[in-house]
């Protein structure tokens, strides 16, 4: 059988901000899927123990005193962790949309409550399906908004978010269910299907020949790393961007803008350390 007709572990956690090395966890789901066994939910509302800014409210619809009700943290991200070292060690993929925000952000939470031995294993766990990396090299060249030179409908451009990518791909994510946990886990794993099962969906817009990898074809093994070097070439082409080397170089260019191109966990950046606070919350967009 090919990996997404098998078992899969579907995460996502909704957050107080963008920064995944300093802000915190509020809700997160994993989700135990397929692999003819019952579907295994588990849903959590976790207190961060920092305020949750409004944008975020607006997001995930968590306020400070529901969060206030939530698990304590320490406990929970411990948890989490735990089934997922579990999952991979029985070869269960983590799957999810930009997961790469999600582990990265429960390897700070873990560091940050004194599980230093679980995030270092965290670090290097596998295998790892990140929907946004595959869904990106399957339809590369998608235009955010309709372009007047493009030979597609309106209706086949959209960004790569999770949303978006739902409705391209004929997943249902109402625009009410999005930025749930739960609801986007369970919208990633099905978004994983249908990129293993219909990979050349949109070929036919392609203004050349684009080679797309077959990925239900590929052992976990081998698309995990073939995520780690699509991750890793991305970034060095959003650095080049920014630094200006492109053409259609931002306005603002930053000649020592660095990229971060690791992939499924990040390392925090220089300076950090656990006890770090946000220094701008804003709201998480999956």
């Amino acid at each position: 059988m090919n990996w997404h007709t098998r078992r899969l572990l579907l995460l996502d956690f909704e957050t107080s901000g963008v920064d995944p090395h300093r802000d915190r966890i509020v809700t997160g789901a994993a989700i135990g899927v397929g692999g003819d066994q019952p579907t295994n939910v588990r849903d959590y509302l976790i207190n961060p123990g920092i305020p949750i800014p409004a944008g975020a409210t607006e997001i995930h619809g968590v306020t400070d005193e529901q969060a206030a009700q939530g698990t304590d943290p320490a406990v929970t991200v411990l948890e989490i962790a735990n089934l997922i070292m579990q999952s991979s060690r029985a070869k269960v993929p983590v799957v999810g949309h930009n997961v790469v925000y999600d582990l990265t952000m429960l390897w700070a939470e873990l560091t940050r409550y004194g599980h230093e031995s679980v995030a270092n294993w965290l670090a290097g766990v596998r295998p790892v399906v990140d929907t946004k990396i595959v869904e990106h090299h399957l339809d590369p060249f998608r235009p955010k908004l309709p372009k007047p030179w493009t030979k597609r409908p309106d209706e086949a451009c959209g960004s790569h978010q999770l949303t978006e990518c739902c409705r391209l791909w004929g997943i249902e994510l109402s625009a009410e269910d999005a930025h749930g946990a739960a609801a986007d886990a369970l919208a990633a794993g099905r978004l994983a299907w249908r990129l293993a099962t219909d990979h050349l969906r949109f070929a036919r817009f392609d203004s050349k020949p684009t080679e797309r990898v077959d990925v239900a074809a590929m052992s976990l093994d081998d698309l995990h790393e073939w995520q780690v070097g699509q991750y890793a070439e991305r970034a060095l082409s959003f650095q080049s961007y920014m630094r200006g080397e492109q053409r259609g170089k931002p306005d603002e260019v930053d000649p020592g803008f660095v990229a971060n191109t690791q992939w499924p966990v990040q390392s925090p950046p220089a300076g950090w350390s656990p006890a770090d606070l946000p220094v701008v919350a804003e709201a998480v967009s999956a």
